[in-house]
């Protein structure tokens, strides 16, 4: 899809990562006439994931999306949505900033009156969006984002929503039931099981304050004889969060609190504001400030103590602040003094030790003493972004560590389980855990779309599944799958020697012809 330019409007310009109901990506507004270009978030969405009147569906759903981004500042905005090529697409509003997967860290447990903090921002989000009888379905650390530039809490992804009045009414009425969309470890036993409720959302939050909480993502947690989470034992807290975040996570949908804003009256009422008031270090309490059109920072009491003198401002995190001159992003100190000097194009926030920056027209990381830790950073897909160092390829987890050598001479981003690599100049594919699952042999390769992947065989086009079993003949030129299905061309020929013409086909994923 890079490159594709959608409704003669929106231009894909990167792959920010894949689900059960679609891809996400970053666009261009070519309407907007300014330079660069306005960013905005486009959503390929999969019909094959939902009921069959999917037109019906996606309407009703962009409508919800629309009503809630409109009204709500912590929600994103949804721009459009339409049908294009007989696949639905929702374009909604960027949110710059860092998702809580880059804070919540395996190994490095936050403090209760953090955990608290993190829980009363995101319930209070959650209880509108339960006021409006609306399932999110995939709360999770990498759909919650810290927006930039005032530091709130964003709930982003709204693609799986589900309004409670489309669920079944009755257990034994298999056929209304939703699909079971969600990520595993914050998704609940009745969801998974396609029989969402909002209670299942209260689930997914319990689960995020688990794991800041101890430190321990939520599928290596253990449970009890009868499906409870142990996960006390890995953390101090008091009986009050604990007793709260027990409930929240029950196994059986009915123990838990109904919905968000039972959840959020709850933790109020037990642990009232005042008591949980997060102490910040001295540079986290410094905020940005515009005077006369340049920006410092003042500190609680309202007075400036870094002069405006800067064209951007972002916070403090960790001891820096990223701060733009000209064109360019470096990183100041609490005094307002410039330790890494102005040289990016873009620059974030730093959480765990480094931050990610654009310089040269490439994305990567640098360190607290501005060395790049990589030439090149892709968005993360499927847990695993790419990196390159030196002339080579590789993969890095959430957590910024090396869990794929860099040994690739070409790397593409994950999808369905699987990337795309070359060595010699050969096409493969590799597991995350680095494993060449199908070995480089291809002149040319894509990458999976609906358990398919086009390859080229002596000049040839066609489809292999994730085996690497070439499932169709060889044409002459082919589209990748969507849907299932894909587009192939084939040249007739006149005594095998003249071409009269060319004849477009369809095929399914066994590499049989379906249309006439």
């Amino acid at each position: 899809m890079i490159g594709q330019i959608l409704r003669q409007r929106y231009q894909i310009i990167d792959k920010l990562g894949s689900g059960g109901v679609g891809e996400t990506y970053l666009a261009d507004d070519l309407d907007i006439p300014v330079s660069p270009k306005p960013k905005c978030v486009v959503k390929r969405l999969h019909p094959k994931a939902i009921d069959s009147d999917t037109q019906r569906l996606f309407q009703t759903e962009a409508e919800i999306l629309y009503k809630l981004g409109q009204d709500y500042d912590q929600i994103p905005q949804l721009f459009a949505y339409f049908e294009e090529n007989q696949e639905f697409y929702l374009v909604q509003e960027l949110i710059e900033g860092n998702n809580l997967s880059q804070e919540i860290i395996v190994g490095k447990p936050w403090s209760e009156a953090r955990v608290i903090q993190l829980l009363r921002e995101l319930l209070e989000i959650l209880a509108y969006v339960h006021q409006h009888n609306v399932i999110h379905r995939d709360i999770k650390p990498s759909n919650l984002m810290r927006r930039r530039r005032d530091d709130k809490l964003i709930l982003i992804d709204f693609g799986a929503v589900k309004q409670v009045s489309s669920l079944v009414a009755h257990d034994s009425d298999t056929e209304n039931r939703t699909i079971g969309i969600g990520t595993f470890g914050y998704m609940p036993g009745e969801q998974a099981l396609g029989k969402p409720r909002l209670s299942s959302d209260v689930y997914a939050v319990g689960m995020v304050a688990i794991q800041a909480l101890t430190g321990i993502a939520p599928n290596q947690l253990p449970e009890d004889d009868k499906g409870e989470i142990l996960w006390e034992k890995n953390a101090q807290v008091s009986e009050a969060l604990r007793n709260i975040l027990n409930q929240m996570v029950r196994y059986h949908f009915s123990d838990r609190y109904p919905s968000a804003i039972e959840a959020l009256a709850e933790l109020n009422l037990q642990i009232p504001p005042s008591e949980t008031e997060l102490p910040s270090s001295p540079e986290e309490l410094l905020k940005p400030v515009k005077i006369d059109g340049k920006y410092g920072y003042k500190d609680t009491t309202g007075a400036v103590v870094i002069p405006p003198q800067f064209d951007r401002a972002g916070k403090f995190s960790e001891g820096l602040a990223e701060v733009k001159l000209g064109s360019k992003y470096g990183y100041i100190q609490s005094k307002g003094k410039m330790v890494i000097p102005p040289q990016f194009e873009k620059a974030g926030s730093f959480a765990g030790g480094v931050a990610k920056v654009k310089i040269d027209n490439c994305s990567t990381y640098i360190n607290q003493a501005g060395e790049r830790l990589f030439e090149e950073v892709s968005s993360f897909c499927e847990g695993l972004a790419r990196i390159r160092i030196g002339s080579r390829y590789g993969y890095i987890n959430n957590s910024k560590q090396v869990v794929i050598p860099p040994q690739f001479e070409k790397a593409w981003s994950f999808s369905e389980g699987l990337a795309l690599v070359t060595i010699d100049n050969r096409y493969g594919y590799i597991d995350q855990a680095g494993k060449m699952i199908i070995k480089p042999q291809f002149e040319k390769a894509w990458s999976f779309s609906q358990g398919l992947a086009l390859v080229t065989i002596e000049g040839k086009y066609g489809y292999i599944d994730t085996t690497g079993e070439l499932v169709t003949q060889l044409f002459d030129e082919a589209w990748s799958s969507t849907e299932g299905r894909a587009k192939i061309e084939i040249k007739n020929k006149l005594l095998g020697i003249l071409p009269i013409g060319k004849q477009y086909r369809t095929i399914d994923q066994a590499g049989k012809f379906i249309d006439s």
